[in-house]
């Protein structure tokens, strides 16, 4: 009775955390980000490559960190443009702290408790996700040029992407 008892408790835990709705856990691998109009048109921006991670925790934290790649330069001689050019104006994204998943509308909202950009500490950042075999594609919002853009960055888990 007592392991019955349990097993209904977990089930309902579960069920109310959105647990086992999703599997986000686990450390995704930077592959690519497409930005779109609403039209679903595709927009070609001219930016570097990028290499990055993703790092979910079964506890609910989060670490993103995505750079331009080919940065040649050290912190302790780079020119104000060698730095601006790697992480001014969005080119690159590095912050953590803890995440909620609203399994229900495909939601995952990161929370930022530090970052590189500082508007972001604090901030929820809604993304929309989608799960396919070892692919995770997290889907918002963005103004380019005066135009609202749907970007999606598209990722594969660490051990997918090792084979």
């Amino acid at each position: 009775m007592q392991t019955r008892l349990l097993l209904i408790a977990a089930t309902l835990l579960c069920i109310a955390t959105g647990a086992g709705a999703h599997d986000l856990t686990g450390t995704w691998v930077f592959e690519k980000e497409t930005n779109t109009r609403a039209d679903g048109s595709e927009v070609k921006l001219e930016n570097a490559q990028y290499d990055g991670l993703l790092i979910y925790t079964a506890d609910g934290h989060v670490s993103a960190n995505v750079m331009p790649r080919g940065r040649a330069w050290r912190v302790d001689t780079a020119t104000r443009e060698q730095l601006h050019a790697s992480i001014g104006e969005g080119a690159a994204t590095a912050y953590a702290g803890r995440y909620e998943v609203d399994a229900g509308k495909g939601t995952v909202t990161h929370i930022p408790g530090v970052s590189l950009d500082p508007a972001d500490t604090g901030q929820r950042l809604v993304r929309q996700f989608k799960l396919v075999g070892d692919r995770l594609l997290l889907s918002g919002k963005w103004k380019y040029q005066g135009e609202e853009l749907t970007f999606t960055v598209h990722w594969v888990r660490a051990a997918a992407a090792a084979r």
